[in-house]
This record gives structure tokens, sequence and C-alpha cells, in this order.
């Protein structure tokens, strides 16, 4: 779908994200370094993916003290790899990662909204849809995006960068321009009635 204006919302601090996909790198390698400690024949392979798993680490590290951020999925994939093909083959363990692996970029994507005349759409996921009729009133102000909603419900963030005042005019004009048409609608359709 075509939005008329997206707005990307402040980034939030991935710190704790960061700190639990770390602390499952450091669960993994304590249990596939004590397998390979006490069993070296058949926990061999363990060693590998305990050497995979920190060299993702160390990558991960260096990428996210040059772009400010970085994704520890790599590393869960090789520790979900090693939980299913090791000798102790703990599924419910390899998926557990796996899952991590995959939701990971989910939670990390950038927050977007978009507007357009007919909705206005989140690209959380799962993804959430609004139609302008729950809405009482959106705006930019300040560097923050407010949506009031008919329930008494009000969401209000900071948006990323920043917005010259024609651009939040124009974005203000258009949702109240949405919202009227959908109250004037309204209203024509009970007068039909």
């Amino acid at each position: 779908m075509v939005y008329d204006f997206l707005v990307t919302l402040k980034k939030p601090d991935y710190k704790v994200v960061d700190q639990v996909s770390q602390l499952m790198y450091i669960f993994a390698l304590l249990v596939f370094g004590f397998y390979y400690y006490h069993y070296p024949k058949s926990g061999a392979g363990y060693l590998y993916f305990g050497v995979g798993i920190l060299l993702a680490w160390i990558y991960t590290i260096i990428k996210k003290r040059k772009n400010g951020q970085a994704y520890f999925r790599l590393g869960l994939l090789i520790a979900a790899v090693g939980w299913f093909v090791g000798p102790q083959r703990n599924i419910w363990m390899a998926i557990l990662y796996a899952v991590a692996a995959l939701l990971e970029k989910q939670v990390k994507f950038p927050q977007e909204i978009g507007f357009s005349e007919n909705e206005i759409s989140f690209n959380s996921f799962p993804r959430k849809v609004l139609k302008w009729g729950e809405i009482n009133n959106t705006l930019i102000k300040d560097g923050l995006l407010t949506i009031d909603f008919k329930n008494n419900m009000l969401f209000q963030k900071e948006i990323e960068g920043y917005v010259t005042t024609d651009i939040e005019k124009e974005f203000n004009d258009f949702c109240l321009r949405c919202i009227n048409s959908v109250a004037k609608k309204n209203d024509a359709d009970r007068s039909a009635l």
C-alpha cells in the first residue's frame, strides 16, 4: 500500500535485547564447553560450534561499535544448529535459539507508522491497522506524534529526525481532513436513516 505520510519513530535503546542475546550466547558456550570437557570424543562438534559462537560474538561487538546497532542472530543460529545436531540433541533449545534469532530482527526493526486516506498502519508484528473513525485527533508537534483515540487512549511517541514546520502543518492538515471526512460520511449515513 502507498502511504501519504510515513512517520519513523525514534529508536528505543535495545540494551535489554542485546543482553538477553549475549546471555543466551554464554549459556550455550557453558553447556557446549561442559559437554566437550567431559566427553571430548563425542562432544568434539560442540568445540566447533563454541568457536563459531565466539567468532560471531566478536564480529557483532565490532560491528556494534562501528554502527551503533548490531544483530546477534548469527551466533544464535549457530547455537541453534549446535543444540540440534550435537550429541545431546536438545530440540527444544534449538527451537528457542532459532526463534530468538528470527525475532531479534523484528524487534529491532524501525517502528514506522503509515498514514493514508483510508487507514493508519503500524509496521509491528502482527501488523496493526486503525481506521480514521477510531481517532479523535492526530498531530505532530515539537517532534512528538500524538494519536488521540475515541476510546480515551492516547499514543504519544518521539519522532526520528527533525520535522520542519511546513511538513508538520501539512501532516496535521492531512490528518484533520481525513478525520473530518469520516465524520461527514458518518453524519450523512445517520441522516439517510
